[in-house]
């Protein structure tokens, strides 16, 4: 599939957030675009209204369900895979932003709902995920080109990916056990981390169950990926290409991302109640946090090319606004005002 990619762009004014600490100055932002889903200040409020509406009803029926998880979570991807209820009427738009000047451009040629997953190391791809055909299958958007590809397809879902060594990808592949002979399946998705390519060739990396949310060293000699474990907690494995040792478990966590130079892992863990930004060497020490926190929940971090900073979502009364902190902790200034931002890709 290949088409040109319409865009319109929205200006947006770039305001200083109300946090302790000299924040971050808009000429120590890069301009290198930030890929998201972006939602417009009207329907921002509807879907923060219309989510807590749904929030005090579940509450009310004691009625436990994976949309009142965080949107970036893998549990709430394999949700939507199962059909659960999802914010569908309020999926936002991918969208290309500029961090310094705070422009939005919105690519029209994406579906809405369309998921940015990672940059190519040279930054002239965008992998993308977005529903085709009743799966979730990987896209790739090439800048210089403007073209559009398919990069996955059923039957199974390819939710999130990223790129890996050698011109592969690295995906999360979703599929439900076959049922036996007669009978209709009612088992539940398993997912598991693979090395796709070249071809159809696909090469397993994780066992499973619940695996996703791969993250690639910029070099492609490791990834990353989170591993649901019951009672809602998640780990954050790694695995090095190349060597023999096993792949291992380095930190609690989830959503990771690797610093430019490879060398630190950034993700969200709680810390007390509200989850909070940290990072990790790749082999497990110096594990630290990143800042002393917002007094709102962060999710989503993703690392400036330039590795000066971190792009992450302050949520607070269901509005996902998007905002950038210094690596070593310091500063933060808000990237936009006008709406809400999510899945931040840098």
């Amino acid at each position: 599939m290949k088409s040109a990619w319409a865009v319109f762009s929205v200006g947006l004014m770039l305001v200083a957030p109300g946090c302790a600490g000299p924040g971050v100055a808009r000429n120590e932002i890069p301009e290198d675009p930030i890929a998201f889903i972006f939602h417009p200040e009207e329907e921002a409020r509807r879907r923060a209204e219309g989510r807590a509406k749904r929030e005090r009803l579940e509450a009310r029926s004691q009625y436990e369900s994976s949309s009142v998880v965080h949107l970036n979570t893998f549990r709430d991807y394999l949700a939507k895979a199962l059909g659960s209820r999802t914010d569908a009427e309020f999926a936002g738009r991918l969208s290309l932003l500029n961090p310094r000047s705070g422009q939005v451009t919105v690519l029209e040629s994406a579906r809405k709902g369309a998921i940015p997953l990672a940059w190519s190391p040279d930054r002239d791809r965008l992998l993308f995920a977005q529903w085709d055909q009743g799966t979730l299958q990987l896209f790739e958007f090439q800048r210089g080109s403007r073209v559009v590809s398919q990069v996955t397809g059923g039957p199974d879902h390819h939710p999130q990916g990223c790129y890996g060594p050698g011109g592969r990808l690295v995906a999360a592949v979703a599929s439900r056990p076959e049922p036996a002979e007669g009978r209709v399946s009612r088992a539940k998705l398993v997912s598991q981390i693979a090395l796709i390519g070249p071809g159809d060739a696909v090469e397993s990396i994780s066992q499973g169950p619940m695996d996703g949310e791969p993250a690639c060293s910029p070099d492609g000699s490791a990834t990353a990926w989170v591993r649901l474990l019951p009672g809602d907690r998640s780990e954050i494995w790694i695995h090095f290409f190349g060597g023999e040792e096993p792949a291992r478990a380095i930190a609690q966590g989830r959503e990771p991302s690797f610093s430019p130079d490879g060398e630190w892992i950034v993700y969200s863990h709680p810390t007390g109640k509200r989850p909070a930004l940290w990072r990790i060497r790749r082999d497990g020490t110096g594990r630290t946090r990143i800042g002393r926190g917002s007094g709102a929940d962060e999710y989503g971090p993703a690392v400036s090319p330039d590795g000066s900073l971190v792009a992450y979502e302050s949520v607070s009364g269901n509005r996902y606004r998007l905002f950038v902190r210094r690596f070593d902790g310091t500063g933060d200034r808000v990237l936009f005002s006008d709406g809400d931002g999510t899945h931040a890709v840098w």
